[in-house]
């Protein structure tokens, strides 16, 4: 189906729509991250194993830039918590990094040390030595 053909674009689409949204928030992006959200919230309906950690990762992006912070504190962790049920290291290790800057963001800088660390060990656990090293150079963990 399309879920399996198009989520990764849906999915990136949306995550690059967001970051980008935190320097200059325009309807163009917020358009791109908003159908990006609604794709992926089709295939998290049809295949919830395969795509619900990445529709709530996007929904945590969103929370975080529109600082809806407890709504984007539950998202990161159901995201996290759903790409390690179901076997999605790789993703769970951005979830991971993405929440660091979250809290970043927010000053509570020892939660997310926390999750930077954790970030880097899942990296390493999908094999990423480079993101890993990136990571423990960049982030303060």
């Amino acid at each position: 189906g399309p879920c399996f053909l198009l989520s990764n674009i849906w999915f990136f689409d949306g995550m690059v729509a967001l970051a980008v949204c935190h320097t200059i928030k325009t309807d163009k992006w917020m358009g791109v991250a908003q159908k990006s959200l609604n794709q992926m919230e089709k295939c998290a309906t049809v295949g919830p194993s395969n795509y619900k950690h990445r529709f709530l990762l996007l929904q945590a992006e969103l929370a975080f830039l529109l600082e809806e912070n407890e709504n984007a504190e539950v998202s990161y962790n159901d995201a996290i918590k759903t790409a390690d049920e179901n076997g999605f290291v790789q993703d769970q290790a951005l979830a991971y990094e993405r929440a660091g800057y979250f809290y970043m963001k927010q000053g509570k800088t020892s939660i997310a040390s926390q999750n930077f660390g954790l970030s880097h060990n899942a990296y390493l656990d999908w094999g990423a030595q480079s993101k890993a090293n990136q990571l423990r150079l960049f982030c303060p963990f």
